[in-house]
């Protein structure tokens, strides 16, 4: 079992490695990073000691000054072969552009559904909601909610289960409400938030998959309820399916391409 030390140790390092992600070019001294920490520079230093260890952070033997280590960038290239946020850009920027309205790309972690970006169109009523680096609970929002409803079910009962304490904060997208829009989402093809959040303001999603069918992503358009009427709404959907349909096939390119370079060749005698 994991003791409470050992979890606050990995939390300090955390915040260690977010700072010296946010000076990446000069770099931190230590006085400074134990500062901007909350940490006392006997634990600031054992804790830079021990991530230089494994590579995620060095000391420059000149300035002294403490930067990420490469480790950190080849984990990050291994863990995925593409940006996503920048993969979808060009769609998300096509529907701004043709709809006026807020365009959002979410991704799953954990129990969560993290907004990596957002691109405003020129309707002079704005919605928005969500700013990059916001987090909701999976399911509550229509990213969040086209994330959530497809995956497997038994999956879908257990992340419901485990967020219901933190549904609490949102009356629209309580446990009993999540099952009705599950279903209604997987049978649409679509999600949808008739004002759930903000009472005048509507938004709908569609879920982005990779070349094995799964859920990689979504992308979803906000906007204030008189612009998601019936025959509006149903655009919206034709649009963003398409523009799914084309990262689907794109992430399928990278894949196969990926494969193609990765997989050594085999020598006959």
């Amino acid at each position: 079992m994991i003791g409470d030390g050992t979890v606050k140790s990995v939390q300090r390092a955390a915040a260690i490695i977010r700072l010296l992600a946010s000076e990446a070019t000069t770099g931190w001294r230590l006085s400074d990073l134990a500062r901007a920490s909350g940490l006392g520079k006997a634990t600031t230093h054992r804790l830079l000691n021990a991530l230089a260890d494994a590579g995620i952070a060095y000391q420059d033997s000149e300035t002294r000054r403490y930067f990420l280590g490469y480790e950190i960038i080849r984990l990050g290239r291994l863990a995925t072969r593409y940006d996503i946020a920048e993969l979808a850009r060009p769609a998300m920027l096509r529907l701004a552009r043709e709809t006026g309205d807020t365009i959002f790309i979410s991704v799953r972690e954990g129990l969560d559904a993290l907004c990596l970006e957002r691109q405003v169109g020129d309707f002079p009523i704005k919605t928005l909601t969500l700013d990059a680096g916001d987090r909701r609970p999976l399911g509550v929002g229509a990213g969040s909610l086209a994330l959530l409803a497809f995956l497997p079910l038994e999956e879908v009962a257990e992340i419901v289960a485990s967020n219901t304490p933190r549904l609490a904060r949102y009356p629209g997208f309580g446990p009993r409400e999540l099952d009705k829009l599950v279903a209604e989402t997987r049978q649409q093809g679509y999600s949808f938030n008739d004002g759930r959040i903000v009472s005048a303001m509507c938004a709908v999603g569609v879920p982005v998959v990779d070349a094995r069918g799964r859920v990689v992503a979504a992308i979803s358009v906000a906007a204030i309820r008189e612009r998601m009427q019936d025959e509006r709404l149903a655009w919206i959907v034709g649009l963003l399916k398409g523009e799914a349909e084309r990262l689907t096939r794109r992430l399928g390119e990278m894949s196969n391409a990926g494969a193609a370079t990765e997989t050594p060749g085999i020598a006959k005698a």
